[in-house]
């Protein structure tokens, strides 16, 4: 990527400002459309937090890791009412940090919510090299993947950012963690997945589990099935939709999601409240079908783990989950 001046990423800016300040629009945004996205923002910071705490505290018994920098990205082109967007977050830029997780490694290298990427490592960044077609997340995920690279490729990344108009330079230096990327998802439904790399969980699930402990047991049981490679394991025996064996995985997820709520410091019987309030909503259908123990099967199964871990808990420093080996910190990338 060619090479840009201070001088010229404020006239960058200035240009993105100026098309934005012309475009045609209508009244302004009202502040309950405003603080509903922000809202939004806000629960998606809640489950970056949870993810990197579990992901972090995790790292020394997973296989695949990444170097996560405890942050939420957001895209104008991914809100249906980019005026609405950028009178919410400013966005001088297309694609901008929307939220970081406090101790993380971004929140140390003192990058702050609704600072524009500029450039990193050195080199400006080309928004035409991140077209937009027809859906609004393809740029989004295509500067993801291009971030990623950069972040795996240096211990320490040198990022430029816009913030309020004023250039800042920052220093990104994450650590290995369990490889796990969060999202909320805006369906209103209560549901959560995994597909081997990638959380979701819809905001209605979310605003359900009010509870930290609760909700952790949620993002922990979908990020056991990305350690564990459920995903890869079904695909590999063409069994995504073999009752039985998605059943087993539902099993695994469960036993695990007590160990990794454990080492980071959830209390796992927020997995047994979370059960015991979904049996009596009758919440959550779809995970209570053939694939699925019923709410009080699945209550045994996690209390059996809970007992065990606190027949562990005189050892210092994490525990090694059963269902995991553990490996070494120095596992090689992309592992």
């Amino acid at each position: 990527m060619r090479m840009i001046s201070a001088k010229n990423i404020m006239t960058i800016i200035a240009v993105y400002t100026a098309i934005a300040i012309v475009s045609p629009s209508t009244a302004a945004p009202s502040q309950a459309k405003i603080e509903a996205y922000r809202a939004l923002i806000e629960q998606d910071l809640r489950l970056a937090t949870t993810g990197y705490r579990l992901a972090a505290a995790n790292e020394p018994f997973c296989k695949r890791k990444d170097r996560n920098p405890g942050w939420v990205i957001h895209d104008i082109a991914q809100y249906p009412k980019a005026k609405i967007a950028k009178a919410a977050f400013g966005f001088e830029v297309p694609i901008q940090v929307a939220a970081v997780v406090k101790n993380g490694p971004a929140d140390k290298a003192q990058i702050k919510p609704n600072d524009g990427f500029i450039a990193m490592d050195e080199a400006g960044l080309d928004w035409s090299a991140f077209p937009l077609r027809k859906r609004g997340d393809e740029r989004i995920i295509s500067f993801k993947q291009f971030l990623g690279k950069k972040i795996s490729e240096k211990t320490d990344l040198a990022m430029r950012f816009s913030r309020s108009g004023v250039i800042i330079d920052m220093t990104l230096s994450p650590t290995p963690v369990c490889a796990s990327d969060f999202q909320i998802d805006t369906v209103n439904g209560m549901d959560a997945g995994a597909d081997g790399h990638m959380v979701s969980v819809t905001i209605g699930l979310a605003r359900y589990a009010a509870d930290e402990d609760e909700f952790a047991f949620i993002v922990a049981h979908e990020m056991a099935h990305n350690i564990l490679g459920h995903r890869a394991r079904l695909d590999a025996a063409n069994a995504r939709k073999n009752n039985q064996a998605v059943l087993a995985t539902e099993v695994e997820a469960d036993k695990l999601s007590a160990w990794l709520m454990s080492n980071a410091g959830y209390d796992p019987n927020g997995a047994i409240r979370f059960a015991k309030r979904c049996r009596k909503d009758s919440c959550l259908g779809l995970f209570t079908d053939s694939t699925h123990f019923g709410w009080e099967k699945r209550s045994e199964i996690i209390q059996t783990e809970i007992d065990l871990i606190q027949a562990a808990l005189v050892k210092d420093g994490p525990l090694m989950p059963p269902l995991l080996q553990a490996v070494s910190q120095a596992a090689p990338k992309g592992e």
